[in-house]
């Protein structure tokens, strides 16, 4: 039976620096702490669906060093399937992260290590078959994923793709993905178009000069301002929620992995992605990405 979400990606050690402010070139500041948390677009994202009671595998790579077992551990104790995770003879992924407090905006930079080394055939035609949704993000090679979803295709898989970050997609690839998941800037980047988040009608010009087939769909996420979803030619805006943001890392990936797990239970895009903002608003009151995704019952008992 399908019923399981499979995770094709990213998984790095984020190192982060919380400062009161973002130095200038040349200039060298103070920050107020430090810590280190599991990230990558996949793994974080694969946490968010996990801890909404999703059954979840992830597929990638790590490398040979000791982050590349301590980010293995820390899947683990989310209760997420690592048989298909993979070492690499080498260095694992990891992120530099500079969060301004005053702010809670963040500054970061990747390095992509064993991520680069990642396989779509570490996802077997078993595993595959097992899969309800194939979800993937590019910051593991495109020419993987591409052939991962190809294969999906025959499967009956439901193939979702953070387009993020913001690179140009193969013709196949973009015929192969049936939801689409970028935020404002991505989807400019996407459409080749300018984006006025002022008015929400450039935003379904943007989509509409992606000539999108019946069965794809989007979903723009838009930070605090909220979520436009467009599907079947009904497109809907969803407001954002007001909070006390603390850090905002990792708040798109919490997004993500919920809204993959609600669809598991609705098959309904336009209420799995008004859960998934509402799930996202209560990630950016905590530090750190993926220690920062919230229960099911926490979003239930928040916004009762």
């Amino acid at each position: 039976m399908q019923n399981r979400i499979s995770v094709f990606g990213s998984i790095n050690m984020d190192l982060v620096i919380y400062s009161d402010s973002s130095p200038s070139e040349g200039e060298t500041i103070f920050g107020n702490n430090f810590e280190t948390f599991l990230g990558g677009k996949g793994a974080n994202q694969a946490v968010a669906a996990a801890r909404m009671g999703s059954e979840v595998s992830f597929v990638g790579k790590v490398g040979s060093d000791l982050f590349g077992k301590i980010l293995k551990e820390k899947l683990e104790l989310e209760d997420i399937e690592t048989e298909l995770l993979q070492a690499h003879t080498g260095e694992s992924g990891v992120a530099f992260i500079n969060v301004i407090e005053s702010t809670a905006q963040n500054q970061i930079t990747v390095i992509s290590g064993a991520n680069s080394h990642a396989q779509s055939d570490q996802l077997s035609d078993e595993a595959l078959s097992s899969s309800e949704i194939i979800l993937s993000q590019l910051e593991v090679p495109l020419q993987e994923i591409e052939k991962l979803f190809s294969r999906a295709s025959n499967k009956g898989c439901l193939r979702i793709l953070n387009v993020a970050p913001a690179l140009q997609l193969s013709e196949t690839l973009f015929n192969e993905t049936d939801i689409f998941l970028v935020n404002e800037l991505e989807l400019s980047a996407l459409s080749n178009k300018p984006l006025n988040l002022d008015d929400i009608s450039s935003i379904k010009e943007c989509i509409d000069s992606l000539q999108l087939n019946d069965d794809q769909s989007i979903v723009v996420t838009l930070g605090s301002k909220g979520v436009y979803v467009h599907q079947h030619n009904k497109n809907e805006f969803f407001s954002g929620h007001k909070v006390n943001a603390v850090d905002t890392t990792g708040s798109g990936d919490c997004f993500i992995g919920v809204m993959a797990s609600n669809m598991l239970l609705s098959k309904n895009l336009f209420e799995a992605a008004d859960f998934a903002n509402k799930a996202a608003s209560l990630s950016v009151t905590k530090k750190g990405a993926s220690v920062s995704m919230p229960s099911r019952q926490e979003v239930l008992d928040f916004w009762s």
